[in-house]
């Protein structure tokens, strides 16, 4: 291992306790050959079709392709992964409870969309979701951050699901530009990274199974 790359290990060995300092319940390093991409991921963002596709910038198709990724990723040395704990520890009753992905979609619209105020099972644990979606985006903010200036300039921080900075992005077709240009990041998922198979490699458990609790997972690319 040359001086550089040891030197590049102990710097994410410190990124990673920055990290819990500021928010995170777990902080990896992991080295970039082990950031699985597959571009199922991207499958998955049509089929069946999310409601962000399309619609907000930091999704698809407004991001880059996966080939480009897979490029961009190659000039990378080292990285991180940021895990952080839902407070609720599973779903709701209301949504486990469902059947299929159709009825889910029924249940969660009005909610996702900010069309149910009212508050349920099922708002609150999307509020806390959301709480701890933000939470994860301020830690991956901080570390970019501090990456850069302790001389590291191309680091770059990706996020989790859809970016929920706004109630509505303004849309790619609205020409309009994003109202938060240092603050949203495309997520892992956008990216085409499949992060259960990326997070397992780490040795960070992610899962999606019935009753299991949600967690967000973000990645900073360091160099």
């Amino acid at each position: 291992m040359s001086t550089i790359e040891k030197s590049l290990e102990s710097y994410l060995k410190t990124l990673c306790s920055k990290a819990e300092e500021v928010g995170a319940s777990e902080a990896v390093a992991i080295s970039v050959a082990d950031v699985v991409v597959d571009e199922r991921v991207r499958l998955k963002c049509l089929v069946p079709v999310c409601s962000f596709y399309g619609r907000n910038l930091m999704c698809p198709p407004n991001v880059m392709s996966i080939p480009e990724f897979k490029s961009v990723l190659k000039g990378y040395h080292g990285a991180i992964l940021i895990g952080t704990d839902p407070i609720l520890p599973k779903p709701p009753e209301k949504l486990e409870s469902l059947s299929g992905l159709s009825e889910a979609w029924k249940t969660t619209k009005p909610v996702i969309n900010g069309e149910e105020q009212q508050s349920t099972t099922v708002t609150d644990y999307f509020h806390t979701l959301r709480d701890d979606w933000e939470k994860l985006e301020g830690v991956i903010s901080h570390i970019e951050s501090l990456c850069i200036s302790e001389g590291y300039p191309f680091a770059a921080g990706l996020s989790a699901g859809g970016c929920l900075l706004c109630d509505e992005c303004v849309g790619y077709q609205s020409g309009l530009p994003c109202r938060h240009p240092f603050r949203a990041r495309p997520s892992m998922e956008a990216m085409g990274i499949d992060v259960v198979a990326t997070a397992r490699k780490a040795g960070l458990h992610v899962g999606f199974a019935q009753g299991e609790p949600r967690r967000w997972v973000g990645l900073i690319l360091v160099d």
